[in-house]
């Protein structure tokens, strides 16, 4: 179970909700991350909740909790690569692998991420 949450947060960021959005180039994605984020990840119905903090510097770092009570850690790196968000976590699945995904703008503090054309969640920040 460990491994499907931390593939799914691949997006960084789980849901189901479809979102009519603009793919985000490369200079807005910078631009939105140049200070960093603090993003909110699952939620109520997910199986599970947490904080996902993008650094400045690259770094990222965050925890969710499964409705189980099992704490999931996440450490790594982000970057943006093109017109894409891309991160590679120390741990989980795809341990060391760059992971690229496109965000798209859904309003003043949210984006729906996308792998391909399949829209994987959600990222809220405050």
């Amino acid at each position: 179970m460990h491994r499907t949450i931390l593939t799914g947060l691949s997006v960084m960021f789980l849901g189901t909700q479809a979102v009519a959005a603009t793919a985000m180039i490369g200079k807005e994605l910078q631009a939105l991350l140049s200070d960093g984020k603090v993003i909110a990840l699952g939620g109520p119905k997910e199986g599970y909740s947490g904080e996902l903090s993008l650094l400045k510097d690259g770094t990222a770092h965050g925890q969710v909790k499964l409705d189980s009570g099992d704490v999931i850690s996440i450490d790594g790196v982000w970057r943006i690569s093109g017109n894409t968000f891309c991160r590679t976590w120390k741990g989980g699945r795809d341990a060391g692998k760059a992971v690229c995904k496109t965000w798209n703008d859904t309003g003043p503090k949210s984006v729906s991420v996308l792998n391909g054309k399949e829209n994987i969640g959600i990222n809220p920040w405050k």
